[in-house]
């Protein structure tokens, strides 16, 4: 068996057991609601960790650890209840790992925002978790961890090879054998390898070459009572929601504004 064989063997191995979706936090195994659909270009599809499979659209929920996939033809973009916003490219597979925020901290941490990226892409604009504690934000994919200083970036992983482009702020990419952050006076583009350690890119990579759209959102966090009960007013005010994709364990969903 080669070096390559084996690295890439190891890698996988490691990569697989550390994505393992966690499950449900909520007391009572209730799922935890975690953010919501903006919108979807296609088909967007979340699968629980009982393997359920839900097709979501505008207003749905997304929930910790789901596991978001689009298909070859689709886009979606989700906002997160910190006010993180991502949008997804097609053919991209992604997991909520962990994730909690309390806007109401008053040390240096507002939550924890870890993702895990298998294929595919995004584009995102961070929120409050990573604007008061960047250490508390991490993205993980097979061959390097991605954080953030304040942050608007891409970033692309396909057959072994992770791309990197930098938008506002300085995201950082960390592989085995090196990192590198990009800034205002670095090259705003990235690339790493399972046999490379990242390198800056001065020449824009051609899956860059369009520029994910993201439209501009807010959300109030869910809140959450004894027993996991989600709380709060649902889009256009009302009470409880009761049916298909916008339901809410026993409860009413926050606020949800696009505004752009």
């Amino acid at each position: 068996m080669n070096k390559w064989l084996e690295l890439s063997i190891s890698l996988l191995v490691i990569f697989l057991i550390s994505f393992a979706p966690l499950s449900y936090a909520a007391e009572g195994g209730l799922p935890v609601p975690v953010g919501r659909v903006v919108w979807v270009k296609g088909t967007l599809k979340a699968e629980m960790p009982n393997k359920e499979v839900r097709t979501l659209q505008r207003a749905s929920i997304i929930y910790l650890s789901d596991i978001l996939t689009t298909d070859d033809k689709s886009q979606a973009q989700i906002v997160f209840t910190d006010n993180s916003l991502m949008t997804f490219r097609p053919t991209t597979t992604f997991v909520i790992k962990e994730y909690h925020f309390n806007p109401n901290a008053k040390g240096k941490s507002a939550g924890k925002y870890i993702m895990n990226l298998i294929e595919g892409g995004f584009r995102t604009i961070t929120g409050l978790i990573a604007k008061k504690n960047p250490n508390d934000y991490q993205i993980n994919t097979p061959v390097a961890t991605i954080g953030v200083r304040g942050t608007d970036f891409s970033i692309y992983f396909q057959d072994g090879n992770l791309y990197m482009a930098r938008y506002e702020g300085s995201p950082c990419m960390s592989g085995g054998s090196g990192s590198l952050c990009l800034t205002s006076t670095t090259p705003s583009y990235a690339y790493t390898s399972p046999t490379q350690p990242p390198t800056p890119v001065t020449a824009k990579p051609a899956v860059f070459e369009v520029k994910e759209e993201i439209v501009p959102t807010k959300m109030e966090p869910f809140a959450t009572e004894t027993g996991g009960t989600a709380t709060g007013t649902p889009a256009g005010g009302g009470t409880t929601t009761t049916g298909g994709e916008d339901q809410v364990i026993e409860g009413k969903v926050s606020s949800f504004c696009i505004t752009n």
